[in-house]
């Protein structure tokens, strides 16, 4: 199954991707480092496009699926690195990733009809195994957190949605043309930070500039995984990035997991190995 490593490596992509933007975030607006890094990310759509390996025939529904996955994403990043920024990442990363999961997976079993049992399984194990490993087992409840997280997932899962609805024969130009999309809008979102910020500190927008290229590969890796194969499938192994993101601020900040996040990054391989089948 050629769906499940593609999935797998968009999932650490995008989780090594927010947690990168958000600690760029907390040094400079978030519109600002979504825009930064979905430029980053749209250059690298364009120098795939233009290889042969992502040339591809496009139609008018590519175009229009790929344009409603650069407004997900822009919507999702901008949400994400201001959660992660000023919110309990704890709640902001689990919704986030549930709701991003729950969109193209009902989508997908609406249209593409029902997995095996086994990979039914996996598939309803994700929802658990991404909220244990984000919230971690804490009690308190950030409301706030939670509706950002709920909106950055949507987003999230519009754009995992419609790059699944692109053809194969398109290659990878509905993802230059949603990263086209995205980085006018965003342009539109951040002109009046720009004009009144002063100058933007290096780190931070090199930081963002990571966050892009490893948001651009994760895009990459998730359009090939959803054309090869099951939609359904592809976001929700996809959607388990909370869980790289809680694994990398564990190694930089020291913290290691909990009890109830190892029960939660468990959980997520068990529903790897399950969907896998």
């Amino acid at each position: 199954m050629l769906t499940l490593p593609f999935a797998i490596a968009a999932a650490v992509s995008y989780g090594l991707s927010d947690y990168v933007g958000g600690r760029a975030s907390g040094r400079i607006d978030a519109r600002v480092v979504a825009l930064i890094s979905q430029a980053c990310a749209a250059v690298l759509a364009v120098l795939l496009v233009v290889s042969p390996v992502g040339q591809g025939a496009l139609t008018g529904a590519d175009v229009l699926w790929g344009a409603g996955a650069g407004l997900g994403s822009a919507i999702g990043n901008v949400l994400i690195y201001r959660g992660i920024a000023t919110s309990s990442v704890t709640s902001v990363a689990p919704m986030s990733g549930v709701v991003a999961v729950t969109i193209p997976v009902v989508v997908g079993v609406a249209f593409g009809g029902l997995p095996t049992p086994l990979q039914t399984a996996g598939l309803i194990a994700v929802v658990p195994a991404i909220w244990l490993v984000a919230a971690g087992g804490r009690s308190a409840v950030d409301r706030r957190g939670l509706l950002i997280g709920a909106g950055a997932g949507a987003g999230f899962g519009t754009q995992f949605t419609c790059l699944g609805q692109t053809s194969e024969a398109a290659g990878l130009v509905p993802l230059a043309v949603g990263q086209g999309v995205s980085v006018a809008l965003l342009t539109v979102l951040a002109v009046g930070v720009l004009r009144t910020g002063g100058p933007l500190p290096r780190r931070a927008v090199g930081m963002a500039a990571v966050a892009g290229v490893l948001a651009g590969v994760a895009t990459v890796s998730y359009q090939v995984a959803a054309q090869l194969g099951d939609l359904a499938i592809a976001a929700a192994v996809t959607s388990l990035y909370p869980a790289v993101t809680v694994v990398a601020a564990a190694i930089v900040t020291r913290r290691w997991w909990t009890r109830t996040e190892g029960i939660g990054l468990a959980l997520c391989t068990l529903a790897l190995v399950l969907i896998s089948t």
